[in-house]
């Protein structure tokens, strides 16, 4: 038999087949140039709030282990009451009075926290940097600064700070709880069963305001932190963005980056937006533990100043910045990776 490009075509034949590759062709191109533009463009709140999820989920499987050593630092009290030395003699007094699984109190406080925290903050931050691209800049077509991604981020975190109060409050109550053999003594921080049993005894004894205690030290840490945060990790993206190929490859989308770069990118930035506002983070802790109502953020600084000294603003910052890394990490990776899995 004849091979098969010997066989004649009629004229019919191939305007036909021309004009299905030619079509092909472009149907080709074009879906070249829409992912071309789909990789350019930012995300919807839609898609920014989904990607945040997965973030989350990420920073608190990471991170709970090291949240919990750092609170109960911050909240063991005065020089002559310590209990733990450190955080390596946290972790091993833990584990060994409490079990391994007292590393993970609180993560249903957490996992509120934390989702409710990312998803809240990430998608305001999408939010707020579209508006002001489409309202500040003339034409929006330029990128935002570092200096304006500090400002969305920390418009963003006041968001944040409001939507994360009652669960945080609900976590630290229930990372301070002590079990096991280590059960709190007479007049020490009341067991709970759990967050709901939390909740519950929180709102009798003190209202639903009891939810929001410490809200102005959230809000005093938070705002700092995530103008630090998130305009750090642009900065870092940058870099790197840069160190690839040039002031000219600055530009590039961040969808190019590795799976490593966005972990060390992220872990970057969370520890140093951490050594930033740590004794802010203290105070917080300590107002939303105490059991005298209605305190401010000046007495309880006087008082900690006081009595324990500076360094006491800086208890648990190890743990903090054991912590910062791991989670910050693991949020952006879960960030990034699920916009270029879902919508990309």
């Amino acid at each position: 038999p004849q091979p098969f490009h010997s066989y004649p075509f009629s004229t019919s034949q191939a305007l036909v087949s021309t004009h299905v590759c030619r079509f092909a062709t472009i149907s080709l191109e074009d879906e070249a140039a829409k992912m071309a533009k789909r990789k350019g463009q930012p995300l919807s709140m839609s898609q920014s709030a989904t990607s945040a999820m997965f973030g989350g989920l990420c920073n608190v499987i990471a991170g709970q282990p090291f949240d919990t050593i750092k609170v109960r630092l911050q909240t063991q009290g005065t020089r002559e009451k310590k209990l733990y030395t450190g955080p390596f003699d946290c972790f091993f007094k833990m584990v060994r009075n409490e079990g391994i699984f007292s590393l993970y109190k609180g993560t249903s406080g957490a996992f509120a926290s934390i989702m409710t925290e990312n998803v809240v903050l990430l998608t305001a931050n999408t939010g707020i940097k579209a508006a002001y691209q489409k309202y500040c800049i003339r034409g929006g077509d330029r990128p935002l600064s570092f200096s304006e991604h500090a400002l969305c981020g920390g418009l963003a975190g006041i968001f944040s700070a409001v939507a994360i109060t009652p669960a945080e409050v609900v976590k630290v109550r229930l990372q301070v709880s002590r079990g096991g053999r280590c059960a709190a003594a007479k007049g020490d921080v009341h067991q709970y069963r759990g967050p709901i049993d939390c909740v519950r005894r929180t709102v009798r004894a003190e209202g639903v305001r009891g939810l929001f205690r410490g809200l102005n030290s959230v809000l005093a840490r938070d705002l700092p932190f995530n103008c630090v945060f998130l305009s750090s990790y642009e900065m870092i993206i940058h870099g790197m963005l840069t160190l690839r190929g040039g002031e000219n490859r600055a530009a590039a989308n961040k969808d190019e980056l590795s799976s490593l770069e966005i972990l060390l990118a992220g872990g970057f930035a969370g520890t140093i937006g951490w050594a930033f506002v740590f004794p802010v983070d203290v105070l917080k802790s300590r107002l939303q533990t105490s059991k005298i109502k209605n305190q401010g953020m000046v007495p309880v600084a006087r008082a900690i100043l006081a009595t324990e000294g500076i360094g006491a603003f800086y208890l648990g910052c190890s743990a903090a910045l054991l912590r910062a890394f791991p989670a910050n990490a693991g949020l952006f990776f879960g960030y990034e990776m699920a916009q270029r899995m879902l919508f990309r």
